[in-house]
C-alpha cells in the first residue's frame, strides 16, 4: 500500500527521489510518498489523535498527533496536523453548500520581524509574530471583535491554518463510515466556512502556531522536540500576555490540544471563562486503557521526523495535569468524533501489541464531560478526529453556545 503524505510545502525536500514526488495539495502543503519507517508512525499517530491533532500532518500524524485521538492530525490535511492518533470530528455535511476547492493559497508570507500586536481597545485584525520574551516569537493570527475571546489551540502537528480550513462539504468522504480522512491527500482547502472565519463573525478569534508547526522566515522559534506539556502551557501564557487581548478566554482545544488547555485552566483558573473540548485527548484515558498500550501510546507521541516535527511526552503530561490544582467550574461542552480509525489499513505488523482503540478515545471523553460538567456532550458529530474539519458548523456552533452563556452570566460571577 502507497500512502501519499502531506507535509508543509515550505518544507518539501527539493531534488533527489523524494523532492521529485512534491507536489502541491491543498493550502499551502505539499504531498509525499512517505518512506517506509513513517508508515508505523503514521499509523499510531492516526489511532491515538485522529487527524488533527493535527491528523493532518502525516498519516502518521493522524496517529501520534491526537496523543490519543489526534494523533492522526492529517499529515497533512492527512498529513498536516497533530492531534494524537484519534478519529476526525465533523458534522453532517448537508447543511453546508458544496463549493468547488479553490486554488491552493500559497504559503504564508515571510515576517522576518515581529509585529506589534493590536491593542485590547484596537482589536484589529492581525497576523505575524509576537515577541513573547526570552528571544522567541509565535506566529499569531487575530480576527474580529468582541469579548470572550476565543482562543483555538490545535492538535499536535496543527496550528493555525488547520482552524481556517475545512473538508469540501461534497467530497464522498463524508459518507465513509471511518475515519478516512488521514489517508487522503485532497479535499481540505481554505474557507469562509471555516471555524476560524465563522467565530471572528461574533466574537474576536486567536489562533497560533506552536514550535515545530512551519520552518522558515516568519515562524514560530523553534524549541527541541519532543518536548513536554508544561513548556507548551507557558507558550500559551506568555502569548496571551504579550498580545493584550483580554481574559478570560474561552479556550477551544483539539486532541493533543486539550491537554494543553487543561493545564492551562488548572494552573490559571482566572483566565479562563469557558472550554470547547474537540475531541480531545484527556490524562482520563489512563483509566481505561491498559499500561501497555499507554508506553505504547507515549512513545509514539514523543517521535518526530522531517514530515512531524512537533513530539510530545504524553505520560510527562499526564503526570503534570494530575498534580495540578483542579479545574475551574466553567460553561463547557465536550464533542467525539463518531467515524471510527480506519486501524484495518495498516499494515499487519503495525497492528499488533496493545494499542488505544476508538472505543476507548470515547469512553475516555465520555468521563471528561462529567468531570467537565459540561452543558453538553456531542457524539453524533458525522465526523472523524478532525470535526474542525468534516464540520466546521458544529464546532462553530457549540463555540457560539459557550460564547452566549460567558456573555450572559452575572458579573463577577466564578
Amino acid at each position: 500500500m502507497v500512502v501519499r503524505v502531506l507535509i508543509p510545502w515550505e518544507s518539501c525536500p527539493h531534488g533527489g527521489s523524494t523532492g521529485d514526488l512534491c507536489e502541491r495539495a491543498g493550502a499551502g502543503f505539499a504531498a509525499v510518498v512517505p518512506v517506509p519507517e513513517l508508515r508505523e508512525e503514521a499509523a499510531m499517530a492516526w489511532s491515538s489523535a485522529g487527524r488533527g491533532h493535527g491528523a493532518r500532518r502525516v498519516l502518521a500524524v493522524a496517529v501520534s498527533c491526537a496523543l490519543t485521538w489526534g494523533a492522526a492530525g492529517y499529515a497533512g490535511a492527512s498529513a498536516s496536523g497533530g492531534g494524537f492518533a484519534s478519529p476526525s470530528l465533523a458534522a453532517p455535511a448537508a447543511s453546508r453548500s458544496a463549493s468547488p476547492t479553490p486554488t491552493p493559497a500559497p504559503p504564508l508570507p515571510p515576517t522576518p520581524t515581529p509585529t506589534p500586536a493590536p491593542t485590547a481597545r484596537e482589536q484589529r485584525d492581525f497576523r505575524g509574530l509576537v515577541d513573547v520574551g526570552g528571544g522567541r516569537k509565535i506566529y499569531t493570527e487575530c480576527r474580529g471583535k468582541g469579548s470572550p475571546t476565543v482562543i483555538l489551540i490545535a492538535g499536535k502537528g496543527n496550528g493555525v491554518e488547520d482552524w481556517k480550513s475545512v473538508l469540501d462539504p461534497a467530497d464522498p468522504i463524508h459518507r465513509a463510515p471511518g475515519d478516512d480522512l488521514p489517508w487522503r491527500t485532497t479535499g481540505v482547502h481554505l474557507s469562509d466556512d471555516s471555524v476560524f472565519s465563522q467565530v471572528s463573525r461574533f466574537t474576536r478569534v486567536c489562533a497560533y502556531d506552536r514550535p515545530g508547526i512551519r520552518t522558515g522566515p516568519g515562524t514560530t522559534t523553534p524549541r527541541p522536540q519532543p518536548h513536554t506539556l508544561d513548556l507548551a502551557v507557558d507558550d500559551l501564557n506568555a502569548l496571551l500576555t504579550s498580545l493584550g487581548e483580554p481574559g478570560p478566554y474561552v479556550l477551544v482545544a483539539h486532541s493533543y490540544g486539550g491537554l494543553i488547555a487543561t493545564l492551562y485552566a488548572r494552573t490559571h483558573p482566572r483566565n479562563v471563562a469557558g472550554l470547547v473540548m474537540v475531541d480531545t485527548v484527556t490524562e482520563l484515558i489512563a483509566d481505561v486503557i491498559s499500561p501497555g498500550a499507554l508506553k505504547n501510546w507515549d512513545t509514539t507521541n514523543a517521535r518526530t521526523s522531517p514530515q512531524v516535527r512537533e513530539g510530545v511526552h504524553i505520560m510527562d503530561a499526564f503526570r503534570r495535569i494530575n498534580a495540578a490544582p483542579p479545574m475551574p467550574r466553567v460553561p463547557a461542552i465536550v464533542l467525539s468524533a463518531d467515524k471510527p480509525w480506519r486501524l484495518d489499513l495498516l499494515p499487519p505488523a503495525e497492528r499488533k501489541g496493545e494499542r488505544v482503540a476508538f472505543k476507548d478515545s470515547l469512553a475516555a471523553l465520555d468521563q471528561l464531560s462529567k468531570a467537565l460538567h459540561a452543558k453538553q456532550h456531542i457524539t453524533e458529530t458525522h465526523s472523524g478526529h478532525d470535526i474542525y474539519l468534516y464540520s466546521p458548523q458544529v464546532v462553530t456552533d457549540a463555540i457560539r453556545s459557550v460564547v452566549d452563556d460567558v456573555r450572559s452570566a452575572p458579573a463577577g460571577a466564578p
